[in-house]
């Protein structure tokens, strides 16, 4: 950093040192300090193309959607780098829910690079969020050869296994087969992914998986058929595989579109889980058990968009006849004994190293009799298990949540409430409470 503004002190329009220090800016989450460098840039030269592309990425970084499509949209009127500003303008159209206008800006930029993964994948979660499966998971391959995502795919995917990758298009392809599935990505997103592999074993395949460890008890539970390790027991023998395929690339093989979808649960904790719960939770002392998650995802996952604090879901808290349970991750305690200061029914509080475990937490929710969350993976284990999940969505939600609509293609039993502008909770939690206010009376 020191060097590229030593070069912009004595250059203050040299392209590549404002390309590069934006770069290290922007990875380091520190969007204001990349912003003040593309305007002090724009300032001596207006139509500067990698400070007007560094001026959006820094505005998209601060959720300043519209002005970030406004200087990607300057890149391309000055002449500037046209594939890395389109898309760009495909991600900030996409933020602010202009789908149809993403996939404009981004069937640009695949015309221009046909090959380059970058715009494929974007275009990948814009088709997704649209319900165009087909061509979705098409482009979704393009995330295997992108280098930025393998990074962050989960660690099973990565530089070294990625070479390992059978390709194929065809599921009579893997009849028969002896097929190694690797995890990929998030836990909700192996458990989305898992609801593929009943699929794999209709067609009488072999299937084995290495998926996150605190995955393997649950989904053996679950899939008895099937054979599931933890990626630090795992020891890959080619000889003992005919195919390997990520857990991502199902969908293109089992969902083409939106009819494919069974939504039918086909997780279930193991028998010694649920009994334990149903011990440890005792008798009922209200009609309506209700599990609680409100936070979700992590700050390079808009954290900030899809969580709110416990105080906040008081419309729902508030309701008489209801047994509350904390499902959130992570240390909680604190902020949970603040929320029960005073109430004549507080909400319950387990041990976090008690749910950490996929099962445990799986046995828990089997428990319950709905879950209100936000996005995050208890959404989706709570969907897998059938169980109705109530689901506080933001304004622009993550494609596996699709753009619009109450309901997602996965799981049945999950109901989602969006907002209706971006932040504004309250709207949604008022629909929320009266959706278990209509449970209690039923």
């Amino acid at each position: 950093m020191a060097a590229f503004r030593a070069a912009l002190a004595a250059d203050p329009v040299q392209p590549l040192a404002v390309r590069n220090l934006g770069v290290l800016l922007i990875e380091r989450a520190r969007f204001d300090e990349a912003l003040g460098v593309a305007d002090a840039a724009l300032a001596h030269a207006p139509g500067h193309g990698e400070a007007l592309l560094l001026r959006g990425e820094g505005l998209a970084g601060l959720a300043r959607h519209a002005e970030a499509a406004q200087a990607y949209e300057a890149v391309l009127a000055a002449g500037g780098p046209a594939y890395e500003a389109l898309c760009q303008l495909g991600l900030a159209r996409s933020a602010m829910g202009r789908h149809d206008e993403a996939l404009e800006a981004l069937d640009a930029a695949v015309a221009l690079r046909p090959e380059d993964a970058l715009a494929r994948h974007r275009r990948a979660i814009v088709r997704l969020q649209l319900r165009d499966f087909a061509g979705g998971w098409a482009d979704y391959e393009a995330r295997l050869d992108l280098k930025r995502f393998l990074p962050v795919a989960g660690g099973i995917v990565n530089a070294r296994t990625r070479p390992l990758l059978t390709p194929t298009t065809r599921p009579d392809a893997l009849a028969g087969k002896r097929v190694l599935l690797l995890g990929e990505q998030g836990v909700g997103d192996q458990i989305m992914f898992a609801s593929m592999i009943p699929d794999l074993v209709r067609l009488g395949a072999r299937v084995g998986c290495v998926c996150d460890p605190r995955l393997v008890g649950l989904f053996a539970a679950s899939f008895p058929q099937a054979g599931f390790v933890g990626p630090e027991a795992a020891r890959l023998d080619l000889s003992a595989v005919d195919a390997v395929l990520a857990m991502g690339s199902l969908g293109g093989l089992f969902r083409p579109d939106a009819a494919a979808f069974p939504g039918s649960p086909y997780l279930r904790p193991s028998p010694a889980s649920e009994a334990r719960w149903a011990q440890r939770l005792g008798p009922r002392t209200a009609r309506l058990r209700v599990g609680l998650s409100w936070r979700g995802g992590s700050p390079n996952t808009r954290q900030d968009q899809r969580s709110l604090s416990l105080g906040a879901l008081g419309p729902v808290l508030d309701l008489p006849g209801c047994e509350f349970v904390s499902l959130q991750y992570g240390d909680v305690e604190s902020e949970v004994a603040a929320a029960n200061h005073g109430r004549a029914q507080p909400i319950r509080i387990f041990p976090a190293a008690d749910i950490d475990d996929f099962d445990d937490l799986a046995g828990l929710v089997a428990n319950l009799d709905l879950v209100v969350s936000v996005q995050t993976t208890l959404v989706h284990l709570t969907g897998a298990l059938g169980r109705t999940c109530l689901t506080l969505i933001p304004h622009v939600a993550e494609w596996r949540y699709t753009a619009a609509g109450p309901a997602m293609p996965w799981y049945r039993s999950v109901r989602l409430f969006r907002q209706a502008a971006p932040g504004d909770w309250a709207p949604v939690l008022a629909e929320v409470a009266a959706a278990v206010a209509a449970r209690l009376e039923s």
